[in-house]
């Protein structure tokens, strides 16, 4: 392979916003028909991926020195082993771009007919059902929503079994560790005992994550829509704008230069519903600003991940915003006792939002299973974190699932260690302290600290997400 590797890691760069910017625009329900990928083969094929395999070590001739120098590696073999992975995700995203796309269209497909007089005829997509039943607040209506929901499903949940049996068979015919890409877990060891593999651990942790917040998050009686409608936050309203804008957030900010210099881009944000709208666009922030302001002086593809945990870890620390009642008061405007009642109510929503990511990190794997192990699976799962099961109708619909889950679990949890090691260096109040801004910036300007988080530092991040959310509230 006798490619410069700057040039392969412009096209990644330049391939890896292509393939986000057209994904983002089917999360929004647009059609997209082109393939992103199309026009950057070279850093998105089989032949590219195996051309980077490492090389391998010269037999040592008998009485021959060993030169430990050279078994070292270097700054070259690192880049090749970032591109490398840059490319197994490529190739991945592009060769199932037709996947892709039938999953989209089958959400927004208005496929399902209503017919009723309580809530009249209507013909609805998958993904605006779903809407309507996280934002009806009356419980009976919400519940009829979802039995709707329930029935006709079957071609999302059908489209989404084959994006994950077809990705696995990808990755199997490279051949590469899918575990490896979209695991970013470092197992060596949890709570004293070796982990075999990333799955492995990553079970464990989430498993974990469930036990640490069960005390913490409301629990449905009778139907999985009442955690839902739980984790919305609609009681939960004071101080907050009637509207979801950027330049609101931003504005939140301002004095910090936290972004000074910088362009961010989030993207549509979410009506406002309750609290955890708040939460998701402030995520949305975080994550924006983790594009907008990476590592200086390395290649793309070393300073970020093509499942990258900094951007993980600064959509959670920015989220987890909502529930903080000095934010409560010194942002939002409220007194003292409003802001320790309303932060005790969001962190109680947080917390089922926190159930569900774990959830998802346990449904790894899920849809690729026999139906009835599937649906055991499933209902066995989303009882334990919701407290009422899921139907197994809605396995890969409800909640939604994305080779992005691990990801954003274990971003849950190092963001919560991130908050303790801002307000133990700059005071509670961090979030409008310029010295804070300013130390978040040169973090996220320097070569990041591991790809791969220690098993270690994740279980740690759980004991302090859930002591955070007890705390914050």
């Amino acid at each position: 392979m006798d490619i410069p590797f700057e040039i392969l890691d412009r096209e990644i760069a330049r391939a890896s916003s292509r393939s986000r910017a057209a994904r983002a625009s089917l999360e929004r329900g647009e059609a997209v028909d082109y393939d992103p990928l199309d026009d950057e083969r070279r850093v998105s094929s089989r032949d590219m991926f195996l051309d980077l395999a490492p090389r391998p070590v010269p037999p040592r001739e008998p009485g021959q020195p060993l030169d430990l120098a050279a078994l070292l590696p270097k700054p070259s073999d690192q880049h090749r082993v970032a591109i490398r992975e840059w490319v197994f995700a490529l190739t991945l995203d592009r060769v199932l771009w037709a996947d892709s796309q039938r999953i989209a269209a089958a959400r927004r497909a208005p496929a399902i007919t209503i017919d009723r007089t309580d809530l009249g005829r209507l013909q609805l997509s998958p993904r605006d059902l779903l809407g309507r039943v996280i934002a009806e607040p009356e419980p009976r209506r919400r519940r009829l929503l979802a039995e709707v929901l329930e029935q006709g499903a079957f071609a999302v949940q059908d489209a989404s079994r084959i994006y994950v049996e077809r990705r696995a068979e990808a990755a199997r015919r490279l051949p590469a560790d899918l575990d490896r890409l979209e695991i970013p877990i470092d197992p060596v060891v949890i709570e004293g005992a070796p982990a075999t593999t990333r799955a492995a651990a990553l079970t464990a942790i989430a498993d974990e994550a469930l036990r640490a917040t069960e005390q913490l998050a409301p629990r449905a009686e009778r139907s999985w829509d009442e955690a839902i409608d739980a984790g919305v936050g609609r009681a939960q309203a004071e101080g907050w704008p009637a509207r979801l804008g950027s330049r609101w957030i931003e504005g939140l900010f301002h004095s910090t230069s936290l972004t000074e210099g910088l362009r961010l881009d989030l993207g549509p944000l979410p009506r406002a519903l309750g609290s955890s709208s708040f939460a998701r666009a402030l995520a949305a922030f975080g994550a924006a600003l983790a594009d907008a302001d990476g590592p200086r002086g390395l290649p793309f593809s070393m300073a970020c991940a093509p499942f990258d945990l900094r951007r993980a870890r600064r959509s959670a620390l920015f989220g987890s915003l909502v529930a903080d009642p000095v934010f409560g008061r010194r942002m939002l405007g409220l007194g003292r006792d409003a802001a320790r009642d309303q932060a005790r109510g969001v962190a109680r929503s947080l917390a089922v939002a926190v159930r569900l990511a774990a959830s998802r990190a346990l449904f790894r794997g899920l849809l690729s299973l026999a139906e009835g192990a599937r649906a055991n699976r499933f209902e066995e799962i989303t009882a334990a974190s919701l407290g009422a099961p899921i139907p197994p109708a809605l396995a890969g619909v409800v909640p939604r699932l994305s080779p992005a889950d691990a990801t954003n679990f274990l971003g849950l949890l190092l963001g919560a260690l991130d908050r303790r090691a801002l307000v133990e260096r700059f005071d509670e109040d961090w979030f409008r302290n310029p010295e804070a801004a300013r130390a978040i910036r040169e973090e996220d300007a320097a070569p990041p600290a591991f790809r791969r988080a220690p098993a270690a530092l994740l279980t740690a991040g759980v004991a302090e997400l859930a002591f955070s959310l007890s705390d914050l509230g």
